[in-house]
């Protein structure tokens, strides 16, 4: 075994080039997979980022839909979402632990001693905070308090912070200019970072500078101040456990049709519904993906079973001679068997070293990039189980086609190799 161990290898440095030439096909295939894998990975974490960013699989989203057809004629008579739909979740949805009703006043004007910025303002609710999983970094949340009285209080996020206020400066308890309007900063809301690196980069693009640009007020304050009537953009609400999400959008469901006398003018959404949506579509890039790697893992392994053919033709005296000084059927095919596996074997290890390039290059173009592609780059790790299982794969592969080489080389007759010219 040992002596078929050192021969395979010193035949595999006597034919460098043949032996690089035939691993190219495992090099390019352990290196497809492994980086493929990664990128999918990178997609996926990016995903679930999205998803606790969204509040996580506990939310469960209420908007304004139209009627379905058999209601069409009456849509002019259509409530949709009101601030009463509250009171009846409250009343007849009791899984709804918490409940985070919003107006969507509009992008408008901030600004503070001559410095000016555009952002995006929300009436809500002291619920926004645990429905959104988010946390203050300074101050406090909006409270039943300033609900109640309509108080000119804001939340502001850390973008609009960092406008309007000098580094050193704390923005908690001073007034701004919103729309027109002065409030008073009672709060500011923990950075959002998308992507395993939070930096001040990926906080101010994407999904991140979204979250960060934004400006709460209370509920009934939007109302006062920028609406004429008690239309809500979209209810939020959370369960305490993902087992009940199902039982919760059915009692939704029916508290909104008893609030809305029957009209069906809203949807009932969950976020595992498009975690569950995403899945497929992560499955179905795996296995296209996977089977792009596969079939040139499999490629790799009929140029490696056609090197070793050609070889043993080269080889038929050598063999001959072998067999003559005592050598057996067995160990001419363990011979041949153990260099086509060390040929796979170091294609394998050559493909896990170059997947570790390609995604170094994949990161570092994808993270120049904006939004999302920067996010996934940050996702994007080389996972050992993945490694394993492609030097695992490239190990079969060189089993696999060197067998019938393995077996016509142990079945030569020796007088017929000798004689061979």
């Amino acid at each position: 075994m040992y002596s078929a161990f050192f021969n395979g290898l010193s035949e595999i440095w006597a034919h460098k080039m043949r032996s690089l030439l035939s691993m190219s096909g495992i090099i390019l295939g352990v290196a497809a997979l492994v980086a493929m894998v990664s990128v999918v990975q990178g997609m996926v974490g990016q995903f679930r980022g999205f998803i606790e960013m969204q509040g996580g699989i506990e939310k469960i989203t209420i908007s304004t839909e139209s009627l379905p057809k058999e209601q069409e004629h009456l849509q002019d008579s259509a409530p949709g979402l009101r601030v009463v739909d509250i009171e009846a979740i409250r009343k007849l949805a009791p899984l709804a632990s918490h409940i985070s009703p919003e107006i969507s006043v509009r992008w408008t004007s901030f600004s503070r001693n001559g410095k000016e910025f555009n952002a995006r303002v929300t009436g809500t609710m002291s619920d926004w905070l645990v429905v959104n999983k988010r946390t203050v970094q300074k101050g406090r949340f909006l409270s039943d308090e300033d609900e109640i009285s309509r108080a000119k209080v804001c939340v502001l996020g850390t973008l609009i912070v960092e406008e309007l206020f000098g580094e050193n400066e704390d923005p908690i308890g001073e007034a701004i200019k919103i729309g027109g309007e002065w409030y008073t900063v009672v709060g500011v809301l923990n950075q959002y970072s998308t992507g395993t690196n939070a930096n001040a980069k990926n906080s101010r693009r994407g999904p991140g500078g979204f979250m960060n640009r934004g400006c709460y007020i209370p509920l009934h304050t939007a109302i006062s101040n920028y609406q004429s009537n008690d239309k809500l953009s979209a209810l939020y609400v959370r369960v305490s456990s993902v087992n009940e999400l199902d039982e919760a959008v059915s009692q939704l469901d029916a508290a909104l049709l008893q609030s809305h006398n029957g009209f069906q003018d809203f949807s009932v959404s969950t976020n595992e519904e498009m975690l569950e949506e995403f899945k497929k579509t992560e499955q179905s890039f795996m296995i296209s993906l996977g089977g792009v790697a596969l079939i040139s893992l499999f490629i790799g392994g009929i140029g490696i079973m056609n090197v070793m053919l050609a070889a043993i033709n080269e080889r038929i005296r050598e063999i001959g001679v072998r067999k003559a000084v005592g050598a057996t059927s067995g160990d001419i095919f363990m011979q041949f068997l153990i260099e086509t596996v060390l040929i796979s074997t170091l294609g394998g290890l050559i493909g896990l070293a170059l997947s570790g390039g390609i995604i170094s290059l994949i990161m570092l173009v994808m993270s120049s990039g904006a939004g999302m592609t920067s996010n996934i780059a940050s996702s994007m790790t080389i996972e050992p189980s993945v490694m394993l299982v492609g030097f695992a794969f490239s190990v079969t592969i060189g089993i696999v086609s060197g067998i019938f080489p393995a077996l016509r080389a142990a079945r030569l007759d020796p007088i017929e190799a000798l004689r061979y010219e």
